[in-house]
């Protein structure tokens, strides 16, 4: 092929990419604009709260603006990111004047869906985690998720907290420390399986060490969640509410260990149906979030005990996924081939009860997301201050979680590798930040600010995790 030929394609491979974002650009403009007249004529039409008419619509606008966010995981942005940016980019149209934002912000039920999606997204975490890994990764991934989750709480709490936000309740100040706990495995766990080093030593540290993390995490929110509602701190208290959270974790553990099967093969006798099969799991999702609040304590960490409990062996007396059907039409043409098929079709069977989740979060968890973006009042990030409060306290974030990593085996460069995998906040920062919302314990100023810092941990640490992966893997 001549030159004057490749230049010519590349010229018309230039052309439609640049076409392709003026189109998706345009559409996007035509359709707030679309949007904009209809979501404000239904917000002055006085329906109110009541009217499922105007609930269906704000369903629709928050899903659309929230799908819309999630495409900027094509950039190299996570997808939670983009979500948050959707409800943050709502919350700047009502503050231009679109009535409707008010009218979804203070929706009951657009609440009730956004914390259905947290329910959601704690219970895929719980079904992502394993109890015989947690058992299996050892002392030091232990003793990084105990620092990882000892060191952001006492600095956040008692040292940022008193330091930067003095005017603010001892309440808030714990939500603060709570907020920089959290890690996200997912969006570390996808780094590494980006770099095709997932089974790598320091993979599986970190992934031990960050389930380790989410346990005592959601222990730490029970306590102060606890805390904040009895409004009585004591020594006593404390050691009553850890008490509690350790033992429904033990006793919803246990018991959904010894009765999921059973429950599970009663309901087989009905239905052995992908949709009965997806009902129990629902069920048991459901049953323990309610058993949870019952106990005093947030139902993200009953779904998350559910998602600890079941395990794909439970549902062996149902239907597979249709994909494994297909698969044992494979025929391998030498042994090799063979047991690589058996592995897939076994790995689809044991992940169904994943995949069927995922559908459902599909809809909830970035309705859940782009409603905690709409939480935040524009005029908060006007204030200069807000920027530097966040980057300080990102600062404290991401160090606090890098001195954790120096518990680990290795060199420094492994060290760095396992401390900056646990930097990234991400969903469940966002969940523990907008339950403290919830209380009316955080001011507009300081929600502003943790969420800034939630960003920038999330964003920030993957290019850290690849730069160490080179080092220590590759």
């Amino acid at each position: 092929m001549c030159i004057y030929c490749v230049v010519c394609i590349c010229r018309v491979k230039f052309f439609f990419v640049k076409l392709k974002k003026i189109i998706t650009g345009t559409f996007l403009i035509v359709l707030v604009q679309a949007v904009l007249p209809v979501a404000s004529l239904a917000s002055d039409s006085g329906h109110g709260e009541s009217s499922s008419v105007n609930v269906l619509l704000f369903i629709a606008i928050v899903l659309l603006f929230a799908k819309v966010g999630g495409g900027f995981e094509k950039l190299g942005i996570p997808a939670v990111l983009g979500e948050l940016f959707a409800g943050i980019f709502l919350s700047l149209l009502g503050f231009l004047g679109l009535s409707i934002v008010s009218d979804i912000r203070s929706s009951e039920l657009m609440h009730f869906f956004a914390e259905l999606g947290a329910i959601i997204l704690l219970f895929q975490v719980g079904l992502e985690s394993n109890i015989a890994q947690m058992k299996s990764v050892g002392f030091r991934a232990l003793m990084i998720a105990l620092i990882g989750v000892f060191l952001p709480f006492v600095v956040g709490t008692f040292v940022m907290g008193p330091l930067l936000f003095p005017e603010d309740s001892s309440s808030a100040h714990l939500f603060i420390g709570a907020s920089i706990v959290a890690t996200s495995v997912g969006i570390t766990a996808s780094v590494f399986k980006a770099e095709h080093v997932l089974s790598s030593r320091p993979a599986q540290t970190v992934i031990g060490a960050a389930v380790i993390d989410d346990v005592l995490g959601l222990i730490l929110l029970a306590i102060i969640t606890a805390l904040v509602t009895t409004g009585s701190i004591s020594t006593v208290s404390i050691l009553f509410l850890v008490l509690k959270a350790v033992t429904f974790l033990v006793v919803a553990i246990i018991a959904g260990s010894i009765l999921a099967e059973p429950i599970s093969r009663i309901f087989s006798y009905i239905h052995t149906g992908t949709g009965m099969k997806f009902g129990i799991v629902f069920v048991i999702a459901l049953l323990y979030s309610y058993l949870a609040s019952l106990f005093g304590l947030e139902p993200i960490i009953g779904a998350f005990a559910a998602g600890l409990v079941l395990d794909g062996v439970y549902f062996r007396f149902y239907e597979g996924p249709e994909i494994s059907e297909h698969l044992s039409l494979l025929q391998g043409r030498n042994d090799e081939e063979k047991g690589h098929i058996e592995k897939l079709k076994l790995n689809v069977k044991e992940k169904h009860v994943e995949s069927m989740m995922e559908s459902v979060s599909l809809l909830f968890v970035p309705m859940f997301f782009a409603m905690t973006g709409l939480q935040i009042q524009i005029e908060s990030l006007l204030n200069p201050q807000v920027y530097v409060l966040a980057i300080v306290i990102t600062i404290i974030a991401i160090v606090t979680k890098i001195i954790a990593g120096f518990a680990s085996e290795g060199g420094f460069n492994e060290h760095m590798l396992i401390g900056a995998s646990m930097v990234p906040r991400g969903e469940v920062g966002l969940i523990f930040l907008s339950i403290g919302k919830s209380f009316n314990v955080i001011s507009s100023e300081l929600f502003s600010v943790l969420l800034i810092v939630i960003i920038l941990t999330t964003f920030i640490a993957p290019f850290i995790i690849r730069k160490y992966v080179k080092l220590v893997c590759l």
